[in-house]
């Protein structure tokens, strides 16, 4: 079966926290999870959140 959610929420060690549609809740996860250095994963447009928000 292959996962057809949007975002794929990682730690900065590439393990997957969470697999969701809603991007809300994918930038929740990433701020509870920020001390891990999580990143979110977008299948539409791969790189756009990896990079930082703030600088």
């Amino acid at each position: 079966m292959s996962r057809k959610e949007r975002y794929t929420i990682k730690t900065g060690k590439g393990k997957i926290i969470k697999l969701t549609d809603d991007i809300k809740e994918a930038l929740t996860i990433q701020e509870e999870h920020k001390h891990e250095g999580a990143y979110i994963e977008d299948k539409k447009s791969p790189n756009k959140h990896k990079k930082p928000f703030f600088h």
